[in-house]
């Protein structure tokens, strides 16, 4: 009786609150050419020039006669008519699309019903991920199958700081402390309600060091290097303006982290701290290219044997010159005579403003015809490799300093939520092989990324009337470019593939799931995003094969040192060129869900890395339609990149992204490649676009084959499996 009743609850839930909306068609005979996921309903169906355009409540549809486009509508930034018969649709994620109709008045119809349906919604339930959760789990109550538990994301997550404390060994007896005093988000909005600081200080100061501090943004501890007790803490700028405001507790705080340290050092390592960092930037100005190299190999060493705090590093993610410009609107940087044993280092990354503006000019680039002469010039006027640059060189500077120096470091920029978790995110997973497991990989995007309220709403632009464009900026995009450039240089230390990250890029911004919707914790906990929508770790996690790396070896480098200079870094052409991306075995943008009474390794995700990108979801997935191989001027398989890599010291393993099972076997037949014709920056295939980005001399045929053969008997048993087949299952 009471499951029944709580079956009819959610039906009605479903239903009445959901409800599907009735489908219009241009001509009585054309069909929806796709699945719908559950909650989903097409509003639209009608015809374009030698196509099928559909809309519904989540995705933009268009069937072209060899290719098909297949985008969540929050993925889509902007949609105008170019002439007088073509739409020109841009996406977040750099893809253009264009679409092209009969007549001026079909044109302008599906101009209003695009523009409609990508707003910014007005309130956040009108977002899908709510729509497709109420529904999933009123089909799963019908069939009597329990798998509620399948959206939420697993303990590793939701337990995670209490796991991570544990994990790291903080000496809670006599260095730390857990403060509760941001319990129900009273003190900070945009911080966790539990945080780190030193045992010794008290909540009162907790309370005036956050009225000098941006957006009560107070040094928080989020790291403990396991070996030697060194912490990385974070927190938003010193409100010092123009007047030169001090506050005795933020400088008693700071100078308290290292104390911490080398209490914490002796009380669990029993080792003794060493001098202090040879290079001393403190002077204020900004770390150039020499000075980084030479911070680098200039290492001090274990030196000193004096048991003495180690000098704690500032690392101020802006230039100089921008830090006292904030000090006109109440910010500033720390003055290196109020915080005695410390230094400060400028780093020179640039704002949200310039790194938007970086990658529009690079989405325009990657959706131009290219020309072969100009075309590395006119990427590096971008400045999108430079700003990557720029990143790298923070987050390793950070490592150094924690790994090797056993100093503790401090990261702010001005806010603390858009460059700082930037650069910590980076250097906890160069410093941290359990974040480059997929287990801790979420944790860290969850802890660092979530908790410490990045602004996911506003810069990805699908808040609640969310309309300014001055706040919309892809940071957290970047920095998944920026662990790409790692897999790419250490294929072997990470348990996710290039896949992983192509599929966190696009459910960034797709509103299918809730994990990234609002800008805070305490926004998500007011809005009950995580008892209303599905995690997206439901989809990308560790059981899930599509997304294995099957170089993967638990035994790789513990700590990373990757190469930062921009000649040493690559286009992340599989997000931001067309019809280049890894393809998952299916749509799935879908559901995250098994089949019912199935456990998660038994599902039909054999295909390994690479995925297609939303462009060609339906054909990439159906096993009548030949794949493309992996291309042999690929980076990883090249013999000019091989030797290059080499010369660097890198392990000359393949690119951990690269699929066995998607070669160059069709572009060897001279046979575009499925999707080429796709009027997705017209006319720039792949192989062309590849070619001219890697500057590839010639084919190492023998090395391809030889990779190929060692993970195809790795992979063996793993098929593709036709897109009906799997969307029945999934859905059961």
């Amino acid at each position: 009786q009471d499951e029944e009743t709580q079956h009819s609850l959610e039906c009605i839930q479903a239903n009445q609150i959901f409800p599907r909306k009735q489908l219009i068609r241009e001509d009585e005979n054309l069909q929806v050419p796709f699945i719908e996921l559950h909650g989903e309903s097409t509003e639209y169906v009608g015809r374009a020039e030698d196509a099928i355009i559909a809309l519904s409540n989540y995705r933009l549809h268009i069937k072209f006669k060899e290719s098909v486009v297949n985008v969540p509508l929050q993925l889509i930034e902007s949609v105008e008519c170019r002439d007088i018969f073509q739409l020109h649709l841009t996406c977040k994620d750099c893809k253009v699309i264009r679409c092209q109709f009969s007549t001026f008045e079909q044109c302008q119809d599906w101009l209003k019903r695009l523009n409609n349906a990508i707003r910014p919604p007005s309130k956040i339930e009108d977002l899908f991920s709510f729509a497709y959760h109420a529904w999933c789990m009123e089909v799963y109550a019908s069939e009597k199958e329990q798998h509620g538990d399948l959206c939420r994301p697993g303990e590793h997550v939701t337990s995670r700081f209490k796991n991570e404390v544990e994990r790291m060994g903080f000496d809670m007896n006599n260095a730390w402390r857990i403060s509760n005093i941001n319990e129900k988000y009273k003190l900070c909005g945009s911080y966790p309600q539990e945080i780190i600081v030193p045992a010794w200080i008290t909540d009162k100061e907790l309370e005036s060091v956050a009225s000098f501090r941006s957006w009560k943004r107070i040094p928080a501890v989020v790291y403990r290097h396991q070996s030697n007790g060194a912490v990385i803490s974070r927190c938003g700028q010193p409100e010092v303006s123009w007047w030169g405001w001090r506050n005795a507790d933020d400088e008693h705080l700071v100078q308290s982290v290292a104390k911490a340290c080398a209490s914490d050092s002796r009380s669990n390592s029993n080792k003794l701290m060493n001098g202090n960092c040879s290079r001393d930037f403190s002077n204020g100005g900004d770390l150039s290219d020499v000075e980084f190299d030479s911070s680098i190999s200039n290492a001090s060493g274990a030196e000193s044997l004096a048991i003495q705090p180690q000098k704690l590093l500032i690392l101020d993610a802006r230039s100089y010159a921008a830090a006292v410009a904030n000090r006109a609107k109440g910010g500033g940087c720390e003055c290196p005579e109020y915080y005695p044993n410390c230094e400060v280092v400028f780093m020179g990354m640039a704002n949200i403003h310039s790194i938007r503006k970086s990658f529009q000019s690079l989405r325009l680039l990657c959706t131009q015809m290219p020309d072969p002469g100009n075309w590395l010039s006119a990427l590096e006027s971008t400045k999108w490799l430079q700003h990557l640059s720029v990143l790298l060189k923070s987050a390793l500077l950070v490592v150094h300093a924690v790994d090797r120096d056993q100093r503790p470091v401090l990261v702010h920029c001005s806010d603390g939520w858009d460059r700082t978790p930037q650069i910590v995110a980076l250097a906890k997973l160069l410093l941290d092989p359990y974040y480059r497991t997929t287990e801790g990989f979420q944790v860290l995007v969850e802890m660092e990324w979530l908790d410490f309220g990045h602004k996911f709403a506003d810069r990805c632009g699908h808040g609640e009337n969310s309309d300014d464009l001055n706040e919309r900026c892809p940071v957290f995009l970047q920095w998944l470019d920026c662990v790409h450039q790692l897999q790419r240089q250490f294929p072997c230390s990470f348990e996710f593939n290039e896949a992983f990250l192509v599929k966190l890029v696009q459910h960034t911004y797709s509103c299918l799931f809730g994990t990234f919707l609002c800008n805070n914790a305490k926004e998500r906990g007011e809005k009950h995003t995580q008892e209303r929508t599905c995690s997206v770790w439901s989809l990308l996690r560790a059981a899930n094969k599509a997304f294995k790396n099957l170089l993967y070896s638990s035994q790789s480098e513990s700590v990373l040192y990757p190469v930062c200079h921009v000649r040493n870094l690559m286009l992340w052409s599989a997000v931001y060129l067309p019809c280049s991306s890894p393809s998952t075995p299916a749509d799935d943008t879908c559901a995250p869900y098994p089949v019912p009474g199935s456990s998660p390794e038994d599902q039909p995700l054999g295909r390994l890395p690479k995925t297609r990108s939303f462009d060609n979801l339906t054909t990439a997935c159906d096993s009548s339609v030949p794949t493309t191989n992996r291309r042999s001027s690929d980076p990883s398989l090249n013999e000019k990149w091989q030797e290059h890599r080499r010369s660097l010291e890198l392990s000359s393993l393949g690119n951990p992204g690269d699929d066995p099972f998607d070669g160059d076997s069709l572009s060897k037949q001279g046979r575009a490649p499925v999707g080429a014709e796709l009027s997705v920056a017209a006319g720039v295939a792949e192989g062309q676009m590849e070619n001219i980005l890697q500057e590839a001399t010639k084919d190492d045929v023998a090395l391809e084959e030889h990779l190929k053969c060692n993970l195809e008997t790795a992979g063996k048993g793993d098929e593709i499996a036709p897109e009906k087949k799997r969307t029945e299952n999934l859905h059961g």
